[in-house]
């Protein structure tokens, strides 16, 4: 059977980023990669000071534990991979791709998952791979063996003998002391073959319950102090909270958690300019950058300088404006255009009343059900079967919990209803003064 497409179908594939003179998308939120990736490393703009202390933690003999934290959103990742970037570039040898830990993690799952990041990354570098072909075969049937009909392989690294059974399900059962053996004779594999030591990042571990955090954590103790092993967590201020609670883990920190903020307006204007420059489709293509000052100035001011919800916005009102020629967002044409997305996205599908205490939370960073009840006059009962109807669609989420009290926090697209109200306030100033 035939399949036809439309001229106008074809139209609505288009890449509209080639109207202004780049490849692909500039303002997407991908981090910036140790090998590869959309964004170049050159794209990455500050953080020098961060960047100096995290070298001189990683240039320490013997291993460390550090912790990067910041809210979501500020380039925590990437500033992590443009270091150990550097790492890889001065012998270092650091899985390519940072690990994601999960929620329903164990010990076991942990440095397994660990096992399998250095076993992709040894994979991708061929000839030059500082391992035997031998361990690596050894490392192929602990990762890649995941038919529970397999027999069971034998697998010896080093003095160290034990029979798995096959797939990611017998991790279960694996114990974690054989498998912190093989990562410590792999590391040392590792380190006599390249004459340097290991970096290994794992970020959001947000992810994990603060209960859940704090076990893990205390059963992992001996394994993230695997010597000549730099170990790199990535999580937000809950994860920094947690970690200051728990003595036996916070005392083996190498030094004090590394923080990162939010960029100034400035930087985040050299960001974006880097990125056109380095995704424009050809050195003579005249590049169009579509905002005006006022229009970065707006949102950096609306979400308090959060790069990501900067560049998410820029990318949701330039899509939505968009059409035969390249457009420029000055203020007023950005709040109309977001304030559009925002009412079809979310508000046109509301109750009046879910509506009424949406647009009352957006007004805070967070906000309790009692204050939310006090400001629009509706029982607090009501307000909190409102707020988990907005949360499961979406609108609102479970930012803190303090004592008895939570804390929710509205979805940060819809403070573009925000910017419009901005818009009309100026436009009447405006009005007055004339």
């Amino acid at each position: 059977m035939s399949i036809y497409i439309t001229d106008m179908e074809n139209d609505e594939f288009k890449n509209i980023w080639e109207l202004y003179g780049v490849r692909e998308n500039p303002f997407t939120t991908n981090p910036i990669l140790v090998k590869g990736g959309t964004l170049p490393q050159e794209c990455f703009v500050g953080r020098e000071e961060q960047i100096k202390r995290l070298k001189r933690i990683l240039g320490s003999r013997g291993g460390s534990r550090t912790l990067v934290y910041g809210d979501v959103g500020v380039g925590k990742t990437s500033f992590v991979n443009i270091v150990r970037a550097q790492a890889v570039d001065a012998g270092y040898f650091t899985p390519f791709k940072e690990i994601t830990v999960h929620a329903d993690w164990g010990p076991d799952q942990f440095i397994l998952n660990t096992l399998e990041a250095f076993y992709a990354t040894l994979r991708m570098v061929g000839d030059s791979k500082p391992v035997s072909d031998e361990t690596l075969r050894k490392l192929t049937v602990l990762i890649e063996f995941e038919s529970p009909n397999q027999q069971s392989a034998g697998l010896t690294l080093g003095p160290v003998g034990a029979s798995y059974g096959t797939g990611m399900a017998a991790a279960q059962v694996r114990p974690t002391l054989t498998l912190y053996r093989l990562f410590a004779e792999l590391v040392e594999e590792i380190r006599q073959h390249t004459r340097k030591e290991i970096v290994i990042h794992y970020n959001n571990l947000e992810n994990l319950p603060t209960e859940h955090l704090r076990g893990l954590f205390n059963q992992l103790r001996d394994f993230i102090q695997t010597p000549h092993v730099h170990f790199i967590f990535v999580g937000n201020q809950s994860v920094h909270a947690s970690f200051q609670v728990m003595p036996r883990v916070s005392s083996i920190l190498t030094d004090t958690p590394i923080q990162i903020g939010n960029l100034a307006i400035e930087e985040i204007r050299k960001v974006i300019q880097i990125r056109f420059e380095k995704l424009r489709i050809g050195p003579d293509i005249t590049y169009v950058v579509p905002f005006t000052d006022g229009a970065l100035d707006a949102l950096y001011e609306l979400f308090g300088g959060n790069m990501r919800y900067i560049l998410n916005s820029f990318d949701a009102a330039i899509k939505e404006a968009t059409g035969e020629r390249p457009i420029r967002l000055d203020k007023a044409l950005l709040a109309s255009t977001l304030k559009k997305v925002a009412e079809r996205r979310y508000l046109d599908k509301l109750p009046p009343r879910a509506s009424h205490i949406l647009l009352e939370a957006v007004k805070h960073d967070e906000i309790t059900n009692r204050h939310l009840s006090r400001k629009t006059k509706v029982a607090r009962s009501n307000v909190s079967k409102y707020v988990k109807d907005l949360c499961e669609r979406g609108c609102m989420y479970l930012r803190r919990k303090d004592g008895k009290d939570k804390y929710w926090s509205v979805e940060p697209r819809i403070r573009w209803y925000l910017l419009r109200e901005d818009a009309e306030k100026e436009k009447q100033r405006k009005m007055t003064e004339f």
